[in-house]
């Protein structure tokens, strides 16, 4: 759960330094902007894909228990 809410919060933080790399009218400012973004968007990125897997596991034991009721 924690790492969800990380990712979550690193993702809206890009968004946050997204919106401002595009309001940047100077170059180094932009950068500065862009490159956090982006850092942050990957990292996010990467939570969430390292979760997945996790999270589909599961899932599928949730049905599987879901199914075993039903059938005894």
């Amino acid at each position: 759960m924690i790492m969800m809410v990380a990712q979550t919060v690193m993702f809206i933080a890009s968004v946050w330094a997204g919106w401002h790399f595009f309001e940047a009218t100077e170059v180094l400012i932009a950068l500065k902007w862009g490159l956090s973004s982006v850092a942050l968007l990957l990292m996010s990125l990467m939570i969430k894909l390292a979760l997945w897997p996790i999270i589909h596991i599961h899932r599928l034991g949730e049905r599987l228990s879901a199914l075993e009721f039903r059938l005894n």
